[in-house]
């Protein structure tokens, strides 16, 4: 009975006795081999042969291993490649290692070391594709990337509390994706094909928050010149997302508190209450229980949102997920803006798994943009990841020590920022702060007049 291959194996190598040598022992410990003695025969046999492993010398006749090794890197990232050196070329085939190559032996060549190498490489190759197809079952599920066994259990948390109508309160850093977990969850729920309607409770004026949960009727306020159906409305048989929840006032809490209890609201200025079926997700990346504490939030407001408690973990404290995230933004970002893929160093991804990320996953992806437009290089190394992230850094230091921007000096962005927000500022008084008009006056919409009046501080009581 035939016995099953172990791989296939490609060798490329221009001197004729060292290739015969190598497969005749890949042979004879079960593997499939195809040989090259060019770099051109060897693109040729992996476009036409299904090749799970290459052994490349360094030095080829008409391209050096370096080259040929980047292309692999780039057009097959999960192939592993050993590396086979002369005499005298070691500093390059360290450099290889830098570049992707799973190891490099000097010639002559141990053919006991070269099988465990070899061996362990297409174990390590197997390992990375079901970490790819994890990867992949994670994103079409869940439209999340993670397989560390801490985005495990937030996978299997939420496929436990999709099909339930609990209310649910999500909590985490900023940064640390929990809109996508809500976003998750109503995709996963049987509410799936009714709306998700999404409330930044934190980025919208309280004067205005009312209007925007519960709707208005015609007249009912200053500028109210139609009758706008709510948030709570807009999402019935459908998932509402209040995000910041504990930026909410203490005057607007129990009008939440009711909704969530009698399943009703009130429209600004209405005189009927309409039922509305709703689930409830809310987030927060602050302490909500020292908040009831400190009489900042209502404790029975929070007990009716926190039925059900989700926490998702800092990037800091799942590191294994880090070069899957980089890799899957840097692919998308690159696809987006229609430039080749680019790739990362095993030292470039050493370096990112090291870094804190105090801005959690949105930090990363904010990186792996500014690499997709400003690097010139299909492969990022260490060096360049470096330079990115210490810039990170010093702006970080900057906000942390500095945060008013600066009076000795301001730059061109903190010029522009002053005339906007007292464009807005101007806007607001001459419309009587009458929303909508003076969004209309900006050129702008509503919801991001809500986003720059906080982003800029504006506040009514103070103009």
């Amino acid at each position: 009975m035939k016995k099953k291959s172990k791989g296939n194996v490609l060798v490329v190598d221009d001197e004729i006795r060292l290739l015969s040598t190598l497969s005749s022992i890949l042979k004879d410990n079960g593997y499939n081999v195809f040989t090259a003695e060019t770099g051109q025969e060897a693109q040729k046999a992996l476009s036409d042969s299904p090749v799970d492993a290459v052994i490349l010398d360094l030095m080829l006749p008409d391209t050096n291993g370096i080259e040929l090794l980047k292309r692999i890197h780039r057009e097959k990232p999960l192939l592993p490649v050993i590396m086979l050196t002369g005499h005298g070329t070691i500093t390059r085939a360290v450099k290889a290692t830098k570049l992707g190559a799973y190891d490099f032996f000097e010639k002559p060549v141990e053919s006991k070391k070269i099988l465990i190498t070899l061996e362990n490489a297409l174990k390590s190759s197997r390992l990375e594709k079901e970490r790819t197809y994890l990867v992949q079952d994670a994103l079409e599920r869940y439209q999340m990337v993670g397989i560390s066994s801490k985005m495990k259990n937030l996978f299997e948390t939420i496929e436990k509390v999709a099909d339930t109508d609990s209310r649910i309160l999500i909590t985490g850093d900023s940064g640390t994706g929990k809109e996508l977990v809500a976003r998750a969850i109503h995709l996963q729920s049987e509410r799936v094909g009714n709306p998700l309607i999404t409330v930044n409770c934190s980025a919208i004026p309280e004067d205005l928050l009312e209007s925007e949960l519960f709707g208005h009727e015609k007249g009912s306020f200053t500028g109210a010149l139609r009758q706008q159906k709510g948030k709570f409305e807009l999402a019935s048989s459908g998932t509402l997302f209040l995000d910041e929840i504990g930026e909410l006032g203490l005057r607007i809490q129990p009008k939440i508190l009711r909704a969530i209890e009698n399943g009703e609201i009130q429209r600004l200025g209405g005189n009927d209450y309409i039922k509305v079926d709703v689930r409830i997700i809310a987030a927060t990346n602050c302490d909500l229980k020292s908040a009831v504490q400190r009489k900042e939030f209502r404790d029975d407001l929070f007990y009716r949102l926190s039925v059900i408690n989700i926490h998702i973990p800092p990037l800091r404290e799942r590191k294994e997920d880090i070069p899957l995230l980089a890799d899957y933004f840097l692919n998308k970002l690159c696809r987006t803006r229609k430039r080749p893929p680019i790739q990362l160093t095993p030292a470039a991804i050493e370096k990112l798994v090291e870094y804190p990320w105090p801005g959690n996953v949105r930090e990363l992806r904010n990186l792996m943009e500014k690499i997709a437009v400003l690097s010139g290089s299909e492969l990022v190394s260490e060096e360049e990841i470096e330079m990115y992230l210490e810039e990170n850094n010093i702006m970080q230091n900057s906000k942390e020590n500095n945060p008013e921007g600066g009076a000795e000096q301001e730059t061109l962005s903190q010029i522009l920022k002053k005339k906007e927000k007292e464009a807005i500022e101007a806007k607001l008084l001459a419309s009587g702060w009458n929303y909508e008009k003076a969004a209309e006056e900006l050129g702008i919409s509503r919801s991001t007049l809500f986003s720059k009046i906080k982003e800029h501080g504006i506040n009514r009581n103070k103009s």
